[in-house]
């Protein structure tokens, strides 16, 4: 499912339902939010970002680092991402976020990993 620039998406979706754990690392518009860590599952993945699963909103352009882990090929992957949008589920309560995946310049994550595996 590729996309181009004119509001489609750029790369293939995989239905992946993962378990994910979320930490907080920056936030201006979260304060009460940074450092907490928040368990959660992935709805979908691509090389370049994900749809979660949260029990907490979080406000648009957040910055997350998330762990995934994906029991199937025994590896958990160590990501950063901006938070693009934020919307509550059918179930109140359950949020669905898009995060877009970016490298950081003040430390390493798995995000070159990551896109070899969902490319």
């Amino acid at each position: 499912m590729a996309v181009n620039i004119d509001g489609h998406r750029a790369q293939f979706r995989y239905n992946k339902v993962e378990k994910i754990s979320v930490k907080i690392v920056f936030s201006s518009e979260n304060p009460g939010l940074l450092g907490r860590k928040i368990e959660g599952s992935t709805l979908d993945v691509s090389s370049g970002g994900m749809k979660l699963m949260l029990n907490n909103p979080i406000r648009i352009d957040s910055v997350l680092d998330v762990w995934v882990s994906t029991p199937d090929q025994n590896r958990k992957y160590f990501l950063t991402g901006n938070v693009r949008w934020c919307n509550e589920s059918e179930k109140p309560g359950v949020y669905q976020i898009g995060l877009v995946l970016r490298e950081r310049s003040d430390t390493t994550t798995d995000l070159t990993s990551w896109q070899e595996t969902f490319k």
